[in-house]
């Protein structure tokens, strides 16, 4: 959606001006610029307002350590270089290193320092070139492919360097090769020629420059809609301060599943709410959420729930994994963002009248913690009945994971396949209660269902990120024993719930039927 568009507002614009602007920073950044290119508000309110942004996650803060893990990688594929190692708060003492590694001859600088026009950013890694006296931008990103926001970004730091006298010969994006499998970590980073893409678009970089630097100066808030740019390729820090300006209610168009942009095209026309006569054309999934939230009743069919757990075998195996993908691959085999199993719950269920017994694995080295993980995974799946994981997909495509890296294991793992089945399916189909808010998601579904006490609140381990963050900390040398026992129970604790609540989900099932 362009900016164009958002003249088409469900609400009539109200200027909004700031009592206490904010000076003006001498050298904005080029990651602040940044914000200026997918949203004039939210570069405004990033000078003016940071207050109302929602505080950095944890979930987001591991991307940012992510990003610096893979940077430092890339600084041993392009060796022999210097490191302008100033604080990243420091911009003029960067620029005067940067300025003096160059008259030097350093012919590798790491996180070299430009301003031009008060805009101000640091490149990954520039290299010389003594045949045509011109650098080259390496600009590295933790992805596996090139993406547009990719070009804008490299794009005005190549344009921020240029202004600023530094002679450019070629503009590379360095990022991640999907193809690359440990140990050989030779052909960890992909190079891409990206000059001739950004000389496309370069005239356009000036003007938007300069629309940012105005904007920041004026005293009212820009009149800028919501739009797509504000949940993508990231959520906008600011989404809790400008979506209810917008008056977008806390269940809306926005929180039915599959509309993708359609539910954009239904906003600009003034489309929000559930109960709108004009929203039309939706799936049966999306209209039975409608009209849930219109009669305020939930919606079960109990014929297609019976029907569903008859194709069900006893012994009810349940199963959860817990998982790393690390950016940089760490084990045999595994290439870049590869999920590894480190841990799971499994609840057994042996008949309708008998007790539930649960089984746990969790690996606490930092090695390889599949060749443990798949004997006791093995040993916990049983020979026989059906194995269910809420959304099968995830649990499905790690034990064809662990078979493909497995030839002793692998037709036994394979076998497990087979017996796969998943709630997600009978409840997405069958069941639909308002207090699921659009989402199926166990998180969501488990307390509306089964009540509060199935609910993930005030868990030191509370989802898969935390999970994540918490077993590279358990298996850390540095972290001392009284944490790490903490640790592991808070992870026993947090595997656990996923399968004792699919446990009882199942059951309320089977409940339902015999009403």
């Amino acid at each position: 959606m362009n900016r164009k568009s958002q003249s088409a507002r469900s609400f009539p614009p109200v200027p909004v001006i700031i009592p206490h602007m904010n000076p003006i920073p001498r050298l904005i950044s080029k990651t602040k610029l940044m914000r200026g290119y997918r949203c004039l508000k939210c570069i405004y309110l990033t000078i003016h307002e940071p207050a109302l942004e929602a505080p950095v996650t944890p979930d987001l803060q591991a991307l940012f350590d992510q990003g610096n893990l893979v940077g430092d990688a890339a600084r041993k594929q392009y060796a022999g270089g210097e490191l302008v190692d100033n604080k990243p708060w420091d911009f003029t003492g960067a620029l005067a290193r940067t300025r003096e590694l160059i008259t030097a001859g350093s012919p590798i600088i790491y996180e070299a320092a430009f301003e031009y026009m008060g805009c101000y950013a640091r490149a990954d890694i520039i290299q010389y070139s003594p045949e045509t006296k011109r650098w080259r931008i390496y600009e590295v990103k933790s992805t596996t492919k090139v993406k547009p926001e990719h070009l804008d970004d490299v794009g005005l730091q190549a344009w921020i360097m240029a202004k600023s006298g530094l002679p450019l010969e070629k503009i590379h994006i360095v990022h991640l090769n999907p193809d690359c499998r440990h140990p050989d970590l030779t052909h960890l980073f992909v190079e891409v020629d990206v000059t001739e893409r950004i000389r496309e678009n370069y005239l356009e970089i000036k003007p938007k420059v300069k629309e940012i630097l105005t904007v920041i100066r004026q005293e009212t808030v820009p009149d800028i809609d919501i739009g797509p740019y504000c949940l993508s390729p990231t959520e906008c820090g600011f989404t809790s301060h400008c979506w209810p300006e917008k008056k977008v209610p806390e269940t809306s168009i926005f929180n039915l599943p599959g509309l993708r942009e359609k539910k954009w095209q239904l906003y600009y026309e003034g489309i929000i709410q559930l109960d709108d006569p004009r929203l039309r054309g939706l799936n049966d999934l999306q209209e039975r959420i409608v009209t849930c939230f219109k009669t305020g009743e939930r919606y079960l069919d109990r014929d297609a729930v019976r029907s569903a757990l008859a194709a069900w075998k006893f012994p009810l195996v349940f199963l959860d994994f817990e998982t790393i993908n690390p950016a940089i691959p760490r084990f045999a085999g595994c290439h870049p963002f590869q999920h590894i199993p480190f841990q799971f719950s499994v609840h057994v269920w042996q008949s309708p009248d008998s007790a539930v017994t649960h089984l746990d694995f969790l690996h606490e080295a930092d090695d390889d913690p599949r060749p443990s993980l798949i004997s006791a995974l093995l040993d916990a799946c049983q020979t026989q009945g059906s194995i269910l994981a809420y959304y099968s997909k995830f649990e499905s495509d790690r034990i064809r994971e662990l078979a493909d890296f497995s030839s002793e294991h692998s037709e036994a793992l394979v076998n497990l396949l087979e017996r796969l089945a998943d709630p997600l399916e009978i409840i997405r189909a069958s069941v639909y209660d308002n207090a699921f808010a659009g989402s199926f998601s166990l998180k969501r579904v488990a307390p509306a269902l089964l009540g509060q006490a199935y609910s993930y609140e005030d868990m030191l381990v509370a989802n898969g990120g935390d999970a994540q963050r918490a077993y590279e900390e358990l298996v850390s040398a540095r972290t001392s024993p009284e944490r790490k026992k903490l640790l592991k129970k808070a992870m026993l604790d947090y595997c656990e719930q996923d399968t004792r609540v699919m446990v009882e989900l199942v059951k309320w099932l089977f409940n339902v039927c015999r009403a």
